[in-house]
């Protein structure tokens, strides 16, 4: 690597990681606020709160890299040409794809991350994550009520003259199917390995239509949480689920790549001839990109974005940089 090339990457990552902080940041809060108004009314402890934000990182990622990489790049040459550093390195016979090789390959080994983060670890950490909000809303449907009538849990109503928090006393359940009925003195409820646990105690269950009963010491009642089930090997199912996300995210992703010949239009200028506008021009060409975007349904159309505005930046390219 030559000195250029290392003086570039000097300058680039300190913006980078800089730009980079203060959008995860924001994305986080309002991913944060967006978990607590879905986790509204449940019982969650601070951990599970944690872990939903934790599953919630990949997408927060993924959001704040390409959108930091192509700020920063172009604030990069915008500065260098404010400085007439620029001006410097042309004079001396630097053409300007020379310059910009450096954020090439960083552009595209950014996109191949932002790639791998949309089809692996954003589908598989969306799962988790309503797996966990799905498990904690079945354990908030079997909060169970004291002297409440109506409770269900799976095909058994029941009834229960005390409670506190999950233990029950004094429980009655009734079975309107097998027709039977089981009085228990207590019983605790648990979340076990993806199945909601009754343990009955001390109680007796009667069968009508057999018009036997039987007593037992424990007994229990198990509910199996319905849980979501993904494999990136079973391609075809895995696509079909995920499409919606990748015709959402895919030419998101692939913001360094396409916007790539969009960095030198607005940063390479000549401070006396030129006003510098730069972070203006980044923000109005990453809006228009991203509403195009998240216009799309097609996902043949969202492999077409990127493909139009990488040939458009480069027609443009070749027009307007004139150094």
């Amino acid at each position: 690597m030559d000195k250029i090339s290392k003086y570039l990457l000097k300058e680039f990552f300190p913006l980078f990681f800089t730009l980079f902080s203060i959008i995860a940041l924001i994305v986080s809060l309002i991913f944060i606020i967006s978990i607590s108004n879905i986790t509204a009314g449940l019982q969650i402890t601070f951990i599970e709160l944690l872990k939903l934000y934790l599953l919630s990182l990949p997408q927060i990622v993924f959001i704040a890299i390409p959108l930091a990489f192509f700020i920063s790049a172009s604030s990069l040459y915008a500065r260098l040409s404010d400085t007439q550093e620029l001006i410097a390195l042309f004079s001396l016979g630097f053409k300007p794809i020379k310059l910009l090789k450096v954020i090439i390959f960083l552009a595209l080994g950014v996109s191949l991350i932002n790639l791998f983060i949309l089809f692996v670890s954003i589908p598989y950490s969306k799962v988790a994550f309503k797996n966990l909000k799905n498990e904690k809303k079945q354990e908030a449907k079997f909060n169970f009520q004291s002297s409440q009538i109506s409770q269900q849990f799976g095909e058994w109503s029941i009834f229960a003259t005390k409670s506190k928090q999950k233990s029950y006393s004094d429980l009655y359940l009734y079975n309107s199917k097998t027709d039977r009925f089981i009085i228990a003195k207590n019983a605790n409820l648990k979340n076990d390995k993806g199945y909601l646990q009754f343990t009955l105690n001390n109680g007796n269950i009667y069968d009508f239509n057999s018009s036997f009963y039987i007593n037992f010491k424990e007994m229990q009642i198990n509910q199996k949480i319905p849980k979501i089930k993904i494999s990136i090997f079973n391609f075809s199912n895995y696509f079909n689920y995920n499409k919606k996300l990748f015709t959402k995210y895919l030419p998101f992703a692939l913001i360094p790549l396409s916007l790539l010949f969009f960095i030198p239009l607005i940063s390479f200028f000549h401070p006396r001839l030129n006003k510098k506008h730069t972070l203006g021009y980044s923000i109005l060409i990453l809006a228009i990109y991203i509403v195009a975007t998240f216009a799309n349904k097609s996902f043949f159309i969202a492999l077409i974005i990127p493909l139009l505005f990488f040939i458009i930046g480069g027609i443009l390219y070749k027009w307007k940089v004139k150094f």
